[in-house]
């Protein structure tokens, strides 16, 4: 029967003090079984919270193997839970050498142990517990749902060296799943960030990515010595460490740290894909439609995920030869605007059928591809001119590839495709315009007056003239002639950008203008723009450097000065001209070139 007695056996427990608590077992062996009326724990739990391993030892000494299986009320975990949570490895190793079932004792989240530590991201303590949970078969009994979950917690927490053993020992864990969770080939369709076409790098980062050796790495044993993997990131990381003291470096070498992550998740996660699609070969009908891999292809389109459609669909070439299917995949990502994945119909034999197919609304891919995309992918893109080329870039690769017959097909609210990107784009293109007008607007004044200075420079020469001949007095010097061409300069290309600018503003701005027109003239507006700017201030400064040849204390800052505004443009503008010209003239998003890729 439970007395105040045992509160203060359990206050001292918490505080570490065993000599008393010792004493207290003495008189009352039965306290290592009791729970607290407080905290509904027993000693066990209280000590392991608190972290006092001396006492747990003990504790477990003087318990029964079926003692160490008590749960604590509410939560329902038991002291090893706790323990293997905390990356305790003292004292998991204390209780699980008594009583190895601890290991198959699920929580109330009815996960083992393995998958709470390895989705609370302990890989130590993971590859501690693997090994011994594998001896007592938990992971591939009850049809396999503890391995399953097991596995997606790994994948989803970079274990891949589990998940490869997992896959070799029991390969059908992969289509396995816990009620009410996705098993875990639809787990990898829903996570685009594991494959190299779902991730985004900036450039310099895709050339550090570029320059990493990929790993070929079977994960074979790998339990009682480090992976490849990790013996290569702690190098790098000692080398980080040693060089701290550079703040500089030490970014560099956590950038290249990263980047060097990401490079071995991606390798990983293809091999592993690569391994899911020699179970999925295996698989009759029935067990493809009870994995819902139909589901999972589409999902993987959505997303942009090349890897997965292209790997999947040669696993099962009847997804691909079912042109309803097809359809499906690839209006995902029409409207999810995934190029990449879109790109892949062009090495189908059969994508005039696709084309040719209707929904349930009878919208073809023509008419999907009128539907806006959502604002998600269409903030990617700087300006909302580009926004609406590249949805008319999107609109008429579709239209490319579709007949001219499909063209003109109504959808059930009776209207073309042409028509439905019309309305849908209506705002988009006035904002378009918007945008456009405002830019122009403000560049035509700044054009106006460089053009004025320079105009006026021209009749106000430095130095004025000579009195006898009429000609400017520093005529033959160098500097002077410097002046005189960027002035001509400056005042040509002013011109040039005021006119270029005035046609934008009067333009009629008609939907297919976005497409090369208008951003053609965008970009011959801010390049003579550019070139005028910098063409005045190199006249300013040849002005300066002629009347004070002799007097470098005003030279020199004032070049200094004179590059700010040009520095100034270059910063704020110039993104946006190359962003503009790539867009415009620059790589197609789309691959026309994809070759026959089920073969």
């Amino acid at each position: 029967m439970y007395s105040a007695e045992y509160d203060c056996f359990f206050n001292e427990v918490g505080k570490g003090n065993w000599t008393t608590a010792r004493e207290f077992l003495k008189l009352h062996p039965e306290a290592v079984r009791v729970t607290s009326s407080t905290c509904n724990r027993t000693a066990l739990h209280v000590a392991v919270s608190f972290g006092h391993l001396h006492i747990v030892e003990e504790l477990v000494k003087l318990m029964t193997p079926q003692d160490l299986e008590i749960k604590e009320n509410g939560l329902l975990h038991t002291a090893f839970e706790i323990a293997v949570e905390k990356g305790n490895m003292g004292m998991a190793k204390c209780m699980v050498e008594k009583n190895k079932n601890l290991l198959c004792i699920t929580d109330h989240s009815d996960m083992i142990p393995i998958a709470s530590v390895v989705h609370s991201g302990q890989k130590r303590m993971a590859r501690y517990l693997y090994p011994l949970t594998l001896q007592q078969g938990v992971l591939f009994s009850h049809n396999g749902k503890h391995g399953a979950a097991l596995i997606i917690k790994s994948i989803e927490n970079s274990m891949f060296d589990i998940v490869f053993d997992l896959i070799k020992r029991c390969p059908h864990l992969i289509i396995a799943k816990r009620k009410s969770e996705l098993n875990s080939v639809t787990l990898i369709s829903n996570h685009p960030a594991l494959f190299p076409s779902g991730y985004q790098l900036k450039f310099w980062q895709q050339w550090i990515y570029s320059c990493n050796h990929e790993y070929s790495h079977k994960y074979r044993r790998s339990w009682t010595h480090p992976s490849p993997i990790n013996t290569s990131y702690n190098s790098i990381f000692k080398v980080h460490t040693q060089l701290s003291e550079s703040k500089m470096f030490s970014l560099m070498i956590t950038c290249i740290y990263h980047i060097y992550e990401v490079k071995a998740v991606h390798t990983h996660s293809v091999e592993l894909l690569n391994c899911m699609c020699k179970v999925i070969e295996t698989l009759d009908e029935n067990q493809i439609r009870e994995v819902e891999m139909s589901n999972a292809i589409v999902q993987a389109a959505s997303l942009g995920i090349v890897e997965f459609v292209t790997n999947i669909s040669k696993a099962i070439p009847k997804a691909m030869w079912d042109a309803n299917l097809a359809r499906i995949i690839f209006e995902s990502a029409i409207r999810n605007r995934e190029a990449k994945v879109f790109s892949l119909i062009y090495g189908l034999d059969n994508k005039q059928t696709i084309t040719d197919m209707h929904n349930s609304n009878r919208d073809t891919l023509l008419h999907v591809t009128g539907y806006i995309a959502n604002s998600r992918k269409l903030n990617i893109i700087a300006g909302v001119a580009l926004q609406m080329q590249r949805e008319m870039q999107w609109y008429k690769e579709v239209e490319k590839i579709t007949p001219e017959g499909v063209r003109r097909n109504l959808n059930r609210n009776i209207k073309r495709a042409s028509q439905v990107f019309t309305e849908t784009h209506k705002d988009l293109k006035i904002a378009g315009e918007r945008w456009m007008k405002n830019t122009s607007s403000s560049c035509t004044v700044v054009g106006a007056l460089i053009f004025t200075i320079m105009f006026t420079a021209t009749f106000t020469l430095p130095g004025g003239n000579k009195q006898d001949t009429g000609f400017p007095m520093f005529l033959d010097e160098k500097l002077f002639k410097v002046f005189i061409i960027s002035d001509a300069i400056s005042l040509f290309s002013s011109t040039t950008s005021v006119l270029t600018f005035l046609g934008v503003l009067t333009s009629r701005y008609a939907e297919e203008d976005f497409l090369t027109y208008l951003p053609t003239k965008m970009m011959l507006g801010l390049s003579t723009l550019f070139i005028s700017i910098a063409a005045m201030m190199t006249a300013f400064c040849a002005v300066i450097a002629l009347l004070f040849q002799s007097q470098i204390w005003i030279v020199v800052p004032t070049i200094l000065l004179a590059i700010i505004p040009v520095t100034l443009f270059v910063g704020l503008q110039f993104p946006l001209l190359v962003e503009i010209f790539l867009s415009t003239y620059g790589p197609s998003i789309f691959d026309r070139n994809v070759g026959n890729w089920l073969a």
